[in-house]
């Protein structure tokens, strides 16, 4: 600029040559073209312009030629700010400008450019002001970088607050309408809204969007073609689409008509969401007029983008994982058999469902948390493979194992059974069923199956010796078979009596009707007298069967063999030895002729032999001219029969050595438990309460119990010595011994270690059988 200076054509100018220049002027401009810095100054009414090589360098490419020009041509795009800065520095003013804008032509294209600007009046050598000096610093890029900051803090503090607005939502609908208004309103858009491509992936959903009240809702399916292929295609390659004019665009050529049909869009930015490679929605802001869409809001919309799809899958997620959740405690509140979780480095309960708290006889929260409020309910016997169960499935294991309990509120014993798995890496799971009624029923499908072989063994016997004894009085083989029908028949009249109650055995008058009265010509032809009688099933069995004999031979030869015939049958109750008896007669009258019996057959033989060797009677039998005179006598007692069918009663749960079945009856009392140990503690106050006692405690420490004491008084107490781990102590003690409390020591120390004042207490050494522990109580 300096060879410029020197040969520019000055005499054209207002300035004249530069010899006639005054010296301040000359001065100036030597300082200016030595300074590496962007300088420019205007000299003289006429305000003709000269600078250094740094501001011709702004000229540059605008290839403008300012030099010895007037500069309010060369300021013409800010001439209001350049003639307001020249006015006061030619009134002698001076001032520094920060951060002021200025068009430059950059790239082909104009540019805002900022500069931080001080201007300074220049004097002559009369002093008065003849010109004013600029110093320009380009801050452009410092000016870019706040802004570009500024606007980042500005998204990000917007994109907070659009968190914390859907952070609370859990309807994917209100989520997309929320995000949209919001957008919509900051962006100052006229449509702003989130759609979906579902598959087949043609077409473009919008559940809920937003509108400035001018432009229409977008809601609705709206078919991809009608936006044009190429638009279409970028879209599915995950580009954002910016569109500042759709009718100038070349992309959205072919596509007016949808452009129109979805509300006159005419500029949009469109951020794409393409997950797993397919592009399956899309976050949009429209106007119905052009826009010029700056790159910070292009990254607000795409973040926006990104952060509704997360909130909607979040929703999703949460409302799957609340159905999920509901159908789990439904199925889980159903089910008979219970559900758990526990933590598996704690082993706490942390769910249990509803049936839990059936099976163990607890409050529904009782076992949660501390696994030896689980524990303490089984009895000592199974508690540690019960936990070493538990620590495999901690492990990574799946067990099933079986183990008893007692539960609190009857003080049942109940079989368990559990199987345990690993969840994930924090957690185990488990499916627990009372399987006491299984077991039981296990047990006695045993015993049924040994008492069925012995009653069909029995029964074989019979028919084995009922088979053999008509033998000899069947003259023919038809005859043997109708003999044997007509017992068997018997046989199974009494079958059916027994089972239709367990043990129920029968009545007299019905077993007599049941084998006579069919056999009679006419109803008078029958005569029962006495009062109706239940026999035990064993009296059922002999005397059915001896009165089917009995009908059998009076229908043959006896009263009922013709019309005229009569059959009496009468029975009285009378008392032995304060037993009572049964004695029957059977009287028949007006039979036929026969000649006098021979031979003594199966009938005599069971009224004779039988009766008095089963039924523990006697029983006699005649043939008289008029037919049978039968007598029986036999005590009525209760005995069974080798034809019943009652099951044997249910096999019983024994707790081990927590069942205090047939110990010392402790009803009445009420029992202090003094004891460090969780477990021990637990299973004596279960032994105490299954003997009746009531219990108070139990009691950890000493401080526990003194203020137990000073609110309850125990009738009884068992004590430990070592409270706290911290060796034999006898406050307790001494305490209950001075209020005449009778105690008993439950300790693991030998007797050495009790002082003389306490020689006199009974010591129970651990560890012991709890029944011995219920007995001394119950001896104090």
């Amino acid at each position: 600029m300096a060879a410029r200076i020197r040969a520019f054509a000055w005499d054209a100018t207002p300035l004249g040559p530069i010899a006639r220049w005054p010296q301040s002027l000359r001065t100036v401009v030597d300082l200016m073209l030595a300074s590496p810095g962007t300088m420019c100054l205007v000299w003289g009414p006429d305000a003709i312009h000269l600078y250094n090589d740094g501001f011709a360098e702004l000229l540059r490419e605008q290839d403008a030629d300012a030099l010895g020009r007037s500069a309010y041509e060369t300021f013409a795009r800010s001439r209001e700010v350049f003639a307001d800065d020249l006015a006061a520095g030619m009134a002698g003013g001076s001032a520094r400008r920060l951060g002021q804008p200025y068009p430059v032509l950059r790239h082909g294209r104009v540019e805002e450019a900022w500069f931080d600007v001080d201007y300074a009046p220049l004097r002559d050598e009369t002093d008065a002001v003849a010109g004013v000096l600029w110093t320009l610093r380009e801050t452009t890029a410092r000016v870019v970088a706040e802004r570009a900051l500024r606007e980042s803090e500005e998204r990000q503090a917007f994109l907070l607050g659009l968190s914390d607005a859907v952070r609370t939502l859990a309807v994917p609908a209100e989520i997309m309408a929320t995000v949209s208004e919001r957008v919509g309103r900051h962006l100052g858009v006229g449509r702003c809204g989130y759609g979906e491509v579902p598959a087949p992936y043609v077409d473009f959903v919008v559940e809920r969007d937003w509108t400035d009240g001018v432009m229409e809702s977008l809601r609705g399916v709206w078919p991809l073609e009608s936006f044009g292929t190429a638009m279409v295609q970028q879209h599915r390659r995950g580009e954002t689409v910016v569109v500042e004019n759709a009718f100038a665009d070349l992309r959205s050529r072919g596509s007016e008509a949808g452009f129109e049909a979805a509300g006159h869009v005419t500029s949009s930015v469109a951020a794409q969401l393409v997950k797993g490679g397919v592009w399956v929605a899309t976050f949009y802001v429209q106007n119905r007029v052009p826009r010029r869409w700056t790159a910070s809001e292009v990254a607000l919309i795409e973040d926006v983008a990104e952060r509704t799809w997360s909130a909607l899958e979040r929703a999703r997620a949460e409302a799957a994982l609340t159905a999920s959740e509901a159908r789990f405690r439904q199925f889980a509140s159903a089910s008979a058999s219970a559900l758990w979780i526990r933590n598996a480095q704690t082993r706490d309960l942390e769910y249990a469902s509803p049936a839990l708290a059936a099976i163990y006889g607890v409050e529904p929260d009782a076992l949660l948390g501390d696994v030896r409020r689980w524990a303490a309910t089984i009895v000592p016997e199974d508690r540690d493979a019960a936990l070493e169960r538990l620590d495999a499935a901690c492990g990574g294991e799946t067990v099933a194992h079986e183990f008893r309990i007692q539960r609190p509120d009857d003080g049942s014993f109940r079989w368990i059974r559990s199987t345990d798995f690993p969840l994930g890496d924090d957690g185990i799971g488990g499916i627990t069923e009372d399987i006491t009624e299984r077991r039981q029923l296990a047990v006695h499908r045993g015993v049924l199956l040994a008492e069925l072989q012995h009653r069909v063994r029995n029964i074989m016997g019979l028919i084995r010796s009922m088979a053999n004894r008509a033998a000899p009085g069947a003259g023919s083989v038809e005859a043997y078979r109708v003999l044997m029908e007509g017992r068997l028949l018997a046989l199974t009249r009494v079958q059916v009596l027994l089972t239709r109650g367990a043990n129920a055995g029968g009545s007299l008058r019905g077993i007599i009707e049941s084998e006579v009265g069919p056999q009679a010509h006419h109803p008078g032809q029958l005569d029962l007298r006495g009062a109706d009688l239940h026999l035990s099933p064993k009296a059922v069995e002999v005397l059915s069967l001896a009165f089917h004999e009995l009908a059998t031979n009076a229908v043959k030869y006896g009263a009922l063999s013709v019309p005229e015939g009569r059959l009496t049958v009468s029975w009285t109750v009378t008392q032995r030895r304060a037993v009572p008896w049964l004695e029957l007669v059977w009287t028949e009258r007006g039979a036929p002729p026969r000649e006098p019996a021979t031979r003594r057959g199966f009938g005599s033989e069971l009224i004779e032999a039988r009766i008095p060797y089963e039924l523990g009677g006697r029983g006699s039998l005649a043939i008289g001219p008029q037919g049978a005179q039968c007598s029986l006598e036999l005590p009525l007692s209760d005995r069974a029969s080798v034809l019943e069918t009652d099951a044997p009663q249910p096999a019983t749960v024994f707790g081990g050595d927590l069942d205090m079945t047939g110990a010392r009856d402790l009803t009445g009392r009420t029992v202090l438990v003094v004891e460090d140990d969780y477990y021990m503690a637990s299973d004596a106050a279960a032994a105490l309460r299954g003997a009746g006692a009531a219990v108070l405690g139990p009691c950890p420490s000493a401080e526990a119990t003194q203020d137990l004491l000073a609110d309850a008084l125990p009738t009884h107490a068992v004590v430990d010595l070592n409270l706290d781990g911290g060796g034999p102590r006898f406050e307790i003690a001494r305490l209950l011994k001075a209020r005449g409390i009778p105690f008993v020591f439950l300790t693991g120390y030998d007797p050495d270690v009790i002082p003389e004042d306490l020689t006199d207490i009974v010591r129970l050494q651990k560890p012991l059988p709890f029944r011995t522990l219920v007995e001394a109580v119950g001896q104090l």
